[in-house]
């Protein structure tokens, strides 16, 4: 019994050094969790964990673009459903015990019969960056930008990503009077030279870029736009920026900024 209590001891100061939230599973059922996992949810003590919480699923904040208890599939564990995910897709949703919503990437350990270690990384700062991972069926080819239908196909999540991140999407739409396949492919890497790392430039149309990125205000969005603007006027373009608002979509801000576009002359910019 000595050795046993010894063992669990030094598996606690083992986890406990970990940054990510740590837990250890057993028949789905946490035995163990890191002072990380017990800081996160403001516990004194692990004891009081077992006695608040029903599933661990229950950590998990329901929302149709993570893994939540709903997604378990029928018949199979919710670390089975867990598992099955691609890499990417292991997502969750949790509340901090300040009520803040973080995002946490999940890697399981399953090779200890019947016990399960998940580690689970703080992703909040970088879920953009996740979501939008480069590869060739989401790029256009001929610009090097993101294509339309992939962005609005995570247009939701890059909303979730920016309210993790308690910032609002700014979005500057670029349009250029005269510009072949050519310029516009330079006139991206142009822009991508000067953006950040988190940015999204998609090719809108055949001679439209568009720009979402994450700022604090609507004037850090015009003085970062009016250097990206003052860059494509030997391309006579004309820009549009605008913010996506609390309870707005972005599709219904661009409809806006597409009809703004099209009553601007060349090298004129417009914020809506």
């Amino acid at each position: 019994m000595k050795n046993i209590i010894n063992a669990y001891k030094l598996i606690q100061t083992i986890v406990d050094t970990q940054t990510n939230l740590v837990v250890l599973i057993e028949d789905e059922k946490p035995i163990l969790m890191n002072k990380a996992f017990k800081d996160f949810l403001g516990l004194s003590s692990f004891e009081q964990y077992t006695q608040d919480s029903g599933s661990f699923t229950n950590n998990f904040v329901p929302h149709p673009s993570y893994f939540n208890a709903d997604k378990v599939e029928e018949g199979k564990t919710w670390i089975e459903s867990l598992k099955a995910l691609d890499e990417k897709d292991k997502i969750v949703s949790m509340l901090s015990k300040n009520h803040e919503l973080r995002a946490f990437s999940v890697k399981l350990d399953d090779t200890h019969e019947q016990y399960t270690v998940l580690s689970l990384e703080d992703i909040s700062a970088n879920l953009i960056k996740r979501i939008m991972i480069e590869n060739d069926m989401n790029m256009d080819k001929s610009s090097g930008a993101y294509t339309k239908d992939y962005f609005l196909h995570t247009a939701e999540i890059l909303q979730d990503g920016a309210a993790y991140n308690e910032k609002d999407i700014g979005l500057s739409m670029i349009n250029f009077f005269d510009v072949d396949a050519q310029d516009l492919a330079l006139c991206v890497k142009n822009i991508k030279d000067v953006i950040r790392e988190n940015d999204i430039l998609v090719k809108w149309s055949k001679n439209t870029l568009l720009l979402a990125y994450l700022t604090d205000k609507k004037d850090n969005a015009i003085i970062f736009t009016s250097k990206i603007h003052a860059l494509m006027q030997a391309k006579n373009a004309c820009t549009v920026i605008a913010l996506v608002k609390k309870g707005e979509k972005i599709p219904n801000v661009i409809h806006k900024m597409k009809t703004s576009l099209n009553e601007l002359n060349e090298n004129e910019m417009k914020v809506l």
